[in-house]
């Protein structure tokens, strides 16, 4: 299945992604990961042929715009991006779909609109990072800090462009994942000039965030969320073992939990086995 390349219009510049399958289908929004790409879930959706597959790049990701000067890409900023790409796209009731990052903004939108959101499903991802409350001052002056530096910056020389194979290696070593999904990331997420590849994606959003809700405020939202649910946790993934997965397990009122062979990026990495779940799951 061939995806076809959509852009909308976007809060602080175009927001791009695929559209896969036929769009008189059940339609599913799917969220990335962080420093992933709408095309993590090209081997997901090729395969949900019952479905209409639309896959966004977060701005900053992919093919999406970088946000303006000055600005943040902070959590609750995805959230109203994905608040108004539903807009553009015109879907009054959708399924939602989230990987890591993408989950826990999937977690946020269907808490605040659980009239929109039918189904949830949730790929090694049960929520946004969250940080007790006296560490709130000193992340903030880090952010604020990384951005001055950014601003600073403007105007030096650009990043040298990179040959493919030690940046599919650099990728891997971010984040385990098998070459082939590395590769389908950066197809996506570079541009190619004579002399290598550079990287799309916009450096500030590896600045640090400036400022990571409570764990109360992230069990609110959980709380909150009506849409039954799905959570695929890999078994040698990045959230299984974190100390407050079980309380947010809890925290679901309508919660499915399967564990799955593989690493963070399982869905990439063993699409089949997981695609199966998910479309059971939304058929049900």
């Amino acid at each position: 299945m061939t995806p076809t390349a959509i852009t909308l219009s976007g809060l602080t510049g175009a927001l791009a992604g695929l559209s896969y399958g036929n769009p008189a289908n059940p339609p599913v929004i799917a969220l990335h990961g962080w420093l992933d790409n709408a095309a993590s879930f090209t081997p997901m959706a090729e395969l949900l042929d019952k479905f209409h597959v639309v896959a966004l790049d977060f701005p900053g990701h992919g093919q999406s715009a970088k946000r303006p000067r000055g600005t943040k890409y902070h959590l609750t900023d995805y959230v109203a991006d994905v608040a108004h790409g539903v807009e553009d796209l015109g879907f009054s009731r959708f399924h939602l779909m989230g990987h890591s990052l993408g989950a826990g903004v999937a977690i946020v939108y269907a808490a605040l609109y659980p009239e929109k959101v039918q189904k949830l499903v949730l790929i090694d991802g049960i929520g946004p990072i969250s940080a007790p409350p006296e560490a709130a001052a000193g992340r903030l002056r880090k952010a604020v800090d990384a951005g001055l530096e950014a601003v600073r910056a403007d105007g030096r020389a650009p990043a040298k462009p990179r040959q493919w194979p030690s940046l599919v290696a650099a990728r891997r070593k971010a984040s385990p994942l098998s070459e082939a999904a590395a590769e389908l990331l950066l197809k996506r997420g570079t541009t190619q000039f004579d002399k290598g590849v550079t990287v799309n994606a916009d450096p500030r959003i590896k600045h640090p965030s400036p400022l990571y809700l409570t764990e109360d405020v992230v069990l609110h939202f959980i709380r909150q969320v009506k849409a039954a649910t799905l959570l695929l946790l890999a078994k040698d993934g990045m959230v299984i073992h974190r100390a407050n997965t079980a309380e947010r397990i809890n925290a679901f009122s309508n919660l499915k939990v399967v564990e799955c062979p593989g690493q963070h990026h399982l869905h990439m990495d063993d699409a089949a086995a997981i695609t199966r779940e998910i479309e059971v799951f939304l058929q049900e």
